[in-house]
C-alpha cells in the first residue's frame, strides 16, 4: 500500500529531519523584518509548523502564536521542543479548521512548501480557508515549489563527496521512471510529480509564477509580492518568467 504524505511528515525520519531545525531562510528573514514593526499586534497562526523552525523566530514577537500541523508526531516534537508553550501548539488540517473563527488571524505563515503536499483541489480549499480566518489587512506568507525550475532537477551536478554524486544518478533514474521527462509538465500552469522529498515518499506540487498570483487573487487576496530563495530579495512582478534558477518561491499577500 502506498504511503500517504500525511503517513511520510508523522514518519521517525521526517520528525528527527527536523526537530534540529532552526534558521529561517532568507524571505522569512526579509519578511519577518518588513513586518516587524508590527508583529506585537499581531495574532499568529503558524501553518504547517513542523518541529517548531518558525516558532523559535515569531513566537517571541507576536502578540499570540498558535502553531498547528496535521501530523500528531510534529506536534509532539514541538510540545517536547517548547514545554514553556505546549499550549500554544495544536494538531490541525488546513483544509478545513472550523475551530477558528472569520477574521481571527492578523498573520498566517505556512512555510517550507507545507501547501505542495496535498492535492490541487485541497489547495485551492486551503487558501480559500486560510483566507477565511485571515483577517482583512492581515498578511499570508507561504512558499511553494516553481514549476518553471523543473527542468533543473534532470540534471547532473559536481559534488565534492563522491556518495552524493553517485546518488545524483538513482536520483535521474528515480524521476523518470515515477514521472517521465520534464518535457511533458512545461506547458502546464502546475504539475504534481514525485521529485525525491523524504526519500521519493511524497508526491509535490510544482506551479508557475503567474499561475500561483492567479490562484491567490481567485481567492481573495491582493497586493501579492515575491521573494527569491536564494538571495531573500523581492522579484520584480515583470520579471517572474526569469526565475528557472528558483526552485521555490516566497510569496507575501495581503488579506
Amino acid at each position: 500500500m502506498a504511503i500517504s504524505n500525511k503517513d511520510s511528515w508523522n514518519s521517525d525520519y521526517a520528525v528527527q529531519t527536523y526537530v534540529t531545525a532552526d534558521k529561517l531562510q532568507k524571505p522569512e528573514q526579509t519578511i519577518l523584518n518588513l513586518l516587524k514593526s508590527r508583529l506585537p499586534a499581531m495574532r499568529m497562526l503558524d501553518v504547517g509548523v513542523g518541529a517548531g523552525r518558525t516558532t523559535v523566530h515569531f513566537a517571541p514577537l507576536v502578540k499570540e502564536y498558535i502553531g498547528c500541523d496535521y501530523a500528531e508526531n510534529m506536534i509532539k516534537a514541538c510540545a517536547e521542543r517548547f514545554p514553556e508553550a505546549k499550549e500554544s501548539f495544536r494538531l490541525g488540517d488546513v483544509r478545513s479548521m472550523p475551530e477558528y473563527e472569520t477574521g481571527s488571524f492578523d498573520l498566517i505563515l505556512f512555510s517550507y512548501n507545507g501547501i505542495d503536499y496535498i492535492s490541487h483541489e485541497d489547495r485551492l480549499q486551503s487558501l480559500r480557508e486560510i483566507r477565511r480566518v485571515g483577517k482583512t489587512g492581515g498578511y499570508f506568507v507561504f512558499s511553494t515549489h516553481n514549476l518553471l525550475f523543473l527542468n533543473k532537477l534532470y540534471t547532473i551536478k559536481r559534488q565534492k563527496k563522491l556518495k552524493d554524486f553517485i546518488y545524483q544518478f538513482y536520483a535521474l533514474f528515480m524521476l523518470i521512471a515515477l514521472n517521465g521527462l520534464p518535457g511533458k509538465y512545461m506547458r502546464r500552469p502546475f504539475a504534481v510529480i514525485n521529485d525525491g522529498t523524504n526519500r521519493f515518499s511524497l508526491k509535490t506540487y510544482y506551479i508557475e509564477p503567474q499561475a500561483q498570483i492567479d490562484q491567490l487573487k481567485a481567492c481573495g487576496f491582493k497586493n501579492i509580492r515575491l521573494f527569491s530563495i536564494e538571495t531573500g530579495t523581492e522579484i520584480e512582478i515583470s520579471r517572474i518568467n526569469e526565475t528557472a534558477n528558483a526552485l521555490w518561491i516566497y510569496y507575501l499577500c495581503e488579506m
